[in-house]
């Protein structure tokens, strides 16, 4: 009996670990599968955001800009740089007309040192290699001068000569005839206004390291050389609209185009295809701003395109929801279009084909040659784009883009 009891407390004891051991199999494969998940989702997840990054670095090629960061604060752009854009650039955009000197790249510097009456200095370290200076520019804002202050010889000579040197002794700025003379004019002694010297000889010496940057010392006199006092504008004491500053009108030794070659990656071509797709369900979701800036199409552009045929479709790029509208002045965003469709034979003259692209769809449609496709919708011809915008040394540049913005589109 004793014997019998034992048994079947035995086997009782063997099924109640049998249930306990396969429910806690299945609690473990439940965990299992749940942090398998979550790892999936977190590396779904890291993917995406390395793709925003490499797509933004990218991008930021393009541009051939600096990683400038989410800088907030700055000071309002020169008068004579906001001018300068919207007198080349239409209300779209794009270029309308050419830089002075048919420059690539105009930068501004801002006066360092307003410390003294008639001594400027502008720092220009950091400038790019691959642009070359064409045009230097110093401007200064002349005030008027009260009636009052006005010295006695304003009224026995009508004008006055002002002379702008390189400095050369920072020691001895009271002895101009020590320094080397860049530019004079003659003005009207009872004018005020802007003031343009050119000191392009002086950025050079700069630049090539012939002489280092002193600063540059502007001194005043009558026709009959005797010196007088006027006042110009400066930094932090006056609008900043009117502040000094210094101009260089450059050209580019190279453009600013990505390379031919895809984005360097290890993995294989499926893996990037599944990633842009992903890419597109978080854009489309709304979950990232940044592309969203990149793709933003119009669906009266994409109606317009009823046929299927070859077209140009809307795409504006917005600045602001890429992240960059902290540092960019002007344009906020702009129409770069795209092209769209298929070229199917017979090709129209609407869809501007040429006569390779012609040849290509009649070889397609007659099948003399298998590898060969239909020709592609491209675009035909692209339109130039200024871009004003704080460096990392917060002056403000004007660069030209070209070939920014499909103008047209057609089969090729």
């Amino acid at each position: 009996m004793a014997n019998l009891s034992w048994n079947v407390i035995l086997r009782l004891m063997i099924a109640l670990s049998s249930v306990a051991c396969g429910f806690l199999t299945n609690v473990i494969d439940d965990v299992v599968k749940e942090d398998t998940g979550d790892s999936h989702l977190f590396e779904e997840k890291e993917r995406e955001r390395g793709v925003k990054e490499r797509a933004l670095e990218k991008l930021q090629e393009v541009f051939g800009l600096p990683d400038l960061g989410e800088k907030r604060h700055h000071q309002i752009p020169p008068q004579f740089m906001t001018e300068l854009y919207n007198n080349i650039a239409d209300e779209s955009g794009v270029t309308r007309r050419k830089n002075p000197y048919n420059a690539k790249v105009v930068r501004s510097f801002i006066e360092r040192d307003n410390s003294l009456c008639h001594y400027f200095y502008f720092n220009i370290s950091g400038l790019d290699a691959e642009e070359s200076v064409l045009e230097a520019q110093l401007r200064l804002y002349r005030m008027r001068t009260p009636p009052n202050e006005l010295h006695p010889t304003f009224f026995t000579s009508p004008s006055l000569i002002i002379r702008v040197y390189q400095v050369l002794d920072e020691q001895q700025l009271g002895s101009p005839d020590l320094h080397r003379l860049l530019s004079s004019h003659s003005v009207g002694a009872h004018s005020h206004g802007w003031e343009v010297f050119n000191i392009k000889e002086a950025v050079l010496d700069w630049m090539e390291g012939r002489r280092p940057n002193k600063g540059l010392l502007v001194t005043c006199s009558t026709l009959f050389e005797q010196s007088v006092d006027v006042r110009f504008a400066r930094r932090n004491e006056h609008h900043n609209s009117k502040q000094p500053i210094l101009v260089l009108f450059d050209d580019e030794l190279k453009t600013h185009t990505p390379p031919a070659s895809p984005i360097t990656d290890p993995r294989t071509e499926s893996a990037i295809v599944r990633e842009r797709r992903s890419l597109s369900a978080v854009s489309a979701g709304g979950n990232s701003s940044t592309f969203n800036g990149l793709a933003a199409a119009r669906n009266s552009s994409r109606r317009a395109n009823t046929s299927g045929e070859c077209s140009r479709l809307e795409l504006f790029v917005d600045f602001e929801q890429i992240g960059w509208s902290s540092w960019i002045i002007s344009p906020k965003g702009y129409s770069a279009f795209y092209c769209k469709g298929h070229c199917n034979f017979p090709l129209g003259q609407s869809q501007r084909p040429t006569n390779h692209a012609t040849v290509q769809s009649i070889v397609h449609e007659l099948n003399l040659a298998p590898d060969v496709g239909k020709p592609c919708c491209v675009p035909t011809s692209l339109l130039n784009v200024p871009l004003l915008f704080y460096d990392d040394n917060d002056n403000v540049v004007l660069r030209m883009y070209e070939d920014m913005v499909a103008d047209s589109c057609g089969c090729l």
